[in-house]
């Protein structure tokens, strides 16, 4: 059977990006994290039905091209916020030949981390796998960037089980907060070395520049680099555009302090997924 055209997978809120297709769900996460641009993602209008993925999308990652080999969930909003429903799209899923990637800022029980893990096995046996990620952008400054998120501490512990069930784990510090004192990101990488395969980071996304986030001043003051022009982001619904922001400093510093951990810093969950396969085939 031939595969839709990759139109078809536009229309219907899939994004094919070289070997994997990020799913968007349109609805929106009540975290409202400063950094996040979810709601930005949100094409249009909201799904009123609240699923993650409709029977149109389901039926076209079914289809997926052979090259297209990871099924990204949740881009647009915290695909764990309905555990439950969350569940059951990965057993659907697991049984369609693809890896399947997640990341969440959510703590999840132990209970509910050998679902995953069930489903994992699932995947292994059929020579797939599950990259289960935590985000954890930040500690001490976590009241202000992200002050409706769960504690740090109770994320680490969420990686810890997952590893422990026999998860391939990672933590996203992305983005790259560009004003977390060095000290943060030690706490982080400290908090998880023991307990994820890598690390993977980015820069920091704003549609502008305000007092309740970053200032010009704040930039400069830091080191930051700053886009002389707002430019459109390639996996963005078109005409959203944002500032990048980086510090070339701090990001120094966190490759630093992950090379010492003895970890790997990822260029994304697409590079760790990328590892982990290369990885299997050298044990196997």
């Amino acid at each position: 059977m031939k595969s839709p055209e990759r139109s078809s997978y536009e229309s219907a809120n899939l994004t094919i990006d070289e070997d994997r297709v990020l799913t968007y769900s349109n609805i929106a996460c009540p975290l409202d994290c400063k950094y996040c641009f979810s709601n930005d993602l949100i094409r249009g209008y909201e799904n009123e039905s609240g699923v993650y993925l409709s029977e149109e999308q389901f039926d076209l990652l079914e289809q997926l091209p052979p090259d297209v080999s990871t099924i990204m969930l949740g881009c647009d909003t915290e695909f764990l916020l309905d555990k439950p429903q969350a569940i059951r799209v990965l057993e659907r899923l697991s049984t369609m030949g693809k890896d399947l990637s997640v990341i969440t800022k959510l703590p999840l029980s132990e209970e509910y981390v050998l679902r995953l893990a069930e489903i994992n096995d699932k995947l292994k046996e059929n020579g797939n796998l599950l990259t289960f990620s935590v985000s954890i952008a930040c500690t001490d400054s976590q009241g202000k960037w992200e002050p409706r998120v769960p504690s740090v501490a109770a994320r680490v512990e969420t990686l810890r089980r997952a590893s422990a069930a026999g998860i391939a784990t990672m933590a996203a510090i992305r983005p790259l907060i560009p004003d977390v004192a060095e000290s943060e990101l030690d706490a982080i990488i400290d908090m998880t070395k023991d307990c994820v395969v890598g690390y993977y980071s980015g820069p920091l996304y704003l549609k502008e520049l305000s007092e309740e986030t970053l200032t010009a001043e704040d930039l400069a003051v830091l080191g930051c680099t700053v886009s002389e022009e707002v430019e459109d982001v390639h996996w963005m619904p078109e005409g959203n555009r944002f500032l990048k922001i980086e510090n070339p400093r701090l990001m120094a510093h966190l490759k630093s302090k992950i090379e010492q951990s003895g970890s790997i810093l990822f260029e994304g969950a697409a590079d760790g997924m990328n590892y982990l396969r290369g990885r299997g085939r050298a044990e196997s």
